[in-house]
């Protein structure tokens, strides 16, 4: 009985992901994110602070943006293919200060550590000696808590393709570390520019958000495309 009451309250918790656009959403956000801050490393100049100041600016606009893009998009897309298909009804989903407190944690989990690091480079000139092999520990340290993140939201809502994008995410951030390491370490060393420093910490950074992103879309757009199939039709006429 026990069992069956907790695979109900997963089934509750679960449905706001039912059609996949929640996924592909995010899917779009990281891809975006991971471009800005690929782009941002291609040249870092020597006045660092001018340039974080602008790609401070950059992410927090395009989090901005999109955010109020999914929140009105989803809504607008359930409203017109879902919940005539399945009868939900509007403020059944997840509530906005829920999505919002997911999307400042991928963008903690994103962006946070890189500014933070960045800051230790500037303002502690005897931390530079480890700065060189974080271009490699990053991306995997993002890869280990973002995966860990997504596994436990498969435990929490009983998906288990959660759980398989925590281990395709986990992956992502060994394969993207692994290939830092092979770029950087015969090139870097903590006599280095710091710029160049920080241009290879953004690549690997953009390249692991990246990937995460194609991952959620790639997940929300399969998830789509077999609840389309399983509701061809509305079950009920639009007014």
């Amino acid at each position: 009985m026990e069992r069956e009451i907790d695979s109900a309250v997963k089934r509750g918790r679960a449905y706001w992901f039912v059609d996949g656009f929640a996924e592909m959403g995010a899917g779009v956000f990281l891809a975006l994110l991971g471009a800005v801050t690929l782009i941002r490393g291609i040249a870092v100049p020597a006045g660092m602070l001018p340039w974080l100041a602008a790609t401070a600016l950059d992410i927090g606009t395009l989090k901005a943006v999109m955010l109020l893009a999914f929140i009105f998009g989803v809504w607008w897309l359930r409203d017109r293919f879902t919940y005539p298909r399945t009868g939900y009804v509007r403020g059944g989903g997840v509530p906005r200060g829920v999505i919002l407190v997911v999307v400042r944690n991928i963008f903690l989990i994103a962006a946070l550590p890189l500014l933070l690091l960045i800051g230790v480079l500037l303002l502690v000139p005897a931390a530079r000696i480890i700065l060189p092999a974080l271009a490699a520990w990053l991306p995997l340290g993002i890869g280990i808590l973002f995966g860990a993140f997504c596994y436990l939201a498969g435990e929490w809502m009983g998906l288990r393709r959660f759980r398989l994008l925590g281990f395709f995410i986990l992956l992502a951030g060994i394969a993207v570390a692994g290939g830092q390491s092979a770029l950087d370490y015969p090139a870097l060393s903590q006599d280095s520019p710091p710029a160049q420093i920080i241009s290879r910490m953004f690549s690997g950074v953009g390249w692991m958000v990246s990937v995460s992103g194609i991952g959620f879309l790639v997940s929300g757009l399969t998830t789509f495309l077999r609840y389309r199939k399983e509701n061809p039709k509305p079950s009920r006429e639009e007014p």
